[in-house]
């Protein structure tokens, strides 16, 4: 993947948690991927990845900023490595977690 394949996938990121599209967040896996939430089970496969997006969108999830700081390209994989902001907002309160997180892009024909 290029940089700016990665900066439209961090760009996707952002806009659907911005919009709550769980499905849409869901879309940018493909059907056998895994997604390690803190705190939740992996998530693997499409349907429990928008099922855990939507769970956390629910406990209140409203903004991700992804900030790709490193990418090291292995034949027809890329391993991203950079941090993030997520913004939660509940009744109570409103928070920012920020972290850091590793992706492993996968290139297909599909």
């Amino acid at each position: 993947m290029t940089v700016a394949e990665v900066d439209a996938v961090a760009q996707a990121f952002h806009d659907g948690v911005e919009s709550q599209d769980a499905g849409a967040l869901a879309e940018l896996y493909h059907e056998d991927a895994r997604f390690l939430a803190p705190g939740f089970q992996p998530a693997e496969g499409r349907d429990a990845i928008r099922a855990t997006m939507q769970a956390l969108i629910d406990m209140g999830a409203r903004s991700l900023d992804i900030e790709p700081l490193d990418l090291r390209v292995a034949g027809d994989m890329t391993i991203e490595y950079g941090r993030y902001s997520l913004g939660l907002e509940t009744p109570d309160r409103a928070m920012t977690d920020v972290g850091k997180y590793l992706i492993v892009h996968e290139t297909r024909d599909d």
